[in-house]
């Protein structure tokens, strides 16, 4: 009976460290397999890293190449670029005439543009952003700096197609403005004459002896607008006869004679504006006002 539970006991004892090495077994084998797992998923991320990184120092590398490029272009390449922005534009009576040039202050390449032997035509110069900009003739007159961006890759003209277009918009704009205003004017009569001398009354600054004798006498002139390019001016006194001018009209001023009378155009009704010139060192104001 006693043999019978020895052996009893032992077969327990058996089957539990049986249990438990396979237990043990089974948690190892486990590790092991992670183990492996990470270490091969670990080299697929690093892969991923260096393929990210390698595509950022292409792309770096290639905006750095083509901002070197347009930076660094050569006299006939920079031509070039300004004759695809000037093909937009109606061509010249004659032909254009590209100068280059690098400025030792900034280090910029400038390209001035003439027709034929005259300058006409504006500036153009790369930045050191490796866009091109335009400034007008006009700008450069008045001492404007704002240079206006016509491209911002070599050969590229569709920002230059956007402003050609939104300036033809406004010049078409103030032809109809031009042309109402011209309507306005022809058949009417206006009288031009001096109001003010030296900041003073004109008549007073005559009576006080202030102003030549003859300054509303000699200033006053009757202008008939005939049509859309000639004005009748009426003179007094038998010894000055009256006579035909041209004049012609911009977006602020009409220019008859000497005169550069400015003018205000809004919401379809025009009025002249007062204007002043100088006479022997004096100031006389003017104003053009309806018969």
């Amino acid at each position: 009976m006693l043999v019978e539970l020895e052996r009893e006991e032992k077969k327990k004892k058996a089957t539990k460290w049986i249990f438990l090495t396979i237990i043990l077994l089974a948690i190892l084998l486990s590790l092991l397999y992670l183990g492996n797992k990470s270490s091969k998923d670990s080299p697929v991320t690093k892969k991923t890293n260096i393929s990210s990184s390698s595509t950022q120092q292409t792309q770096t590398s290639e905006s750095t190449k083509e901002l070197v490029k347009e930076t660094n272009l050569s006299e006939d390449e920079l031509k070039n670029w300004v004759m695809a922005v000037l093909d937009l534009t109606p061509p010249p009576p004659t032909k254009y005439i590209l100068k280059v040039r690098v400025d030792d202050t900034d280090k910029l390449a400038y390209i001035h543009v003439g027709v034929d032997q005259l300058d006409g035509a504006g500036t153009f110069r790369v930045n050191a952003k490796g866009q091109l900009e335009y400034l007008p003739r006009m700008g450069q007159a008045t001492g404007s700096s704002q240079w206006i961006l016509m491209s911002d890759k070599y050969m590229d003209t569709s920002l230059a197609e956007k402003y050609y277009e939104e300036q033809s918009e406004k010049q078409t704009k103030e032809d109809d403005d031009l042309n109402k205003i011209k309507n306005q004017l022809i058949g009417k009569k206006y009288v031009i004459k001096p109001i003010l001398y030296d900041g003073i009354d004109a008549e007073q600054a005559m009576n006080d002896r202030k102003a030549p004798q003859n300054l509303i006498h000699d200033g006053v002139q009757p202008v008939t607008f005939t049509n859309d390019t000639t004005v009748h001016i009426e003179l007094a006194g038998t010894y000055r006869p009256d006579y035909d001018e041209t004049y012609t009209i911009n977006s602020k001023t009409i220019n008859l004679k000497d005169y550069y009378i400015p003018y205000t155009f809004n919401n379809g009704n025009f009025t002249f504006d007062t204007w002043t010139t100088n006479i022997d060192g004096h100031t006389v104001t003017w104003a053009m006002t309806p018969q």
